[in-house]
């Protein structure tokens, strides 16, 4: 009776180190890619500004949302993306309708947070963007 248990124990351990590795396989999708473009604007005060756009060039993804920073690394502005689908070519805006950021020529850096919906695994990637003075 004791050979018994004792296989049933092993065969138990067996299948649930099964179980729990088979769950644990990642599908090895490729981290979202996105492309960047500025629209030149003026700004309520007459200054020159800009507004950003994005498109995810690579898959469908949820985004939560993106920090950019600008070129003089001085300042960081969060916006809030809402957990919003975007699909695959989508291109949408990176601040609020009727808003612009100030316009610093240099290399602005922009870190998305999000949701791939492939595999619903999250992700964080970065993008660069040269704005000419």
């Amino acid at each position: 009776m004791k050979v018994v248990n004792y296989l049933f124990t092993i065969g138990l351990l067996l299948l649930s180190t099964l179980i729990i590795f088979a769950g644990c396989k990642k599908n090895n999708l490729p981290t979202p890619e996105f492309t960047i473009t500025y629209t030149a604007i003026t700004l309520q005060d007459g200054s020159s500004g800009v507004q950003f756009y994005a498109d995810c060039t690579s898959t469908d993804v949820q985004m939560t949302k993106v920090d950019i920073l600008d070129p003089n690394r001085t300042n960081t502005v969060t916006y809030n993306l809402n957990n919003v689908i975007h699909y695959k070519g989508d291109n949408f805006a990176l601040q609020d309708v009727g808003i612009g950021y100030v316009k610093v020529g240099g290399v602005y850096q922009f870190t998305f947070i999000g949701m791939r919906l492939a595999d619903r695994s999250g992700f964080a990637t970065m993008t660069k963007l040269n704005v000419a003075k």
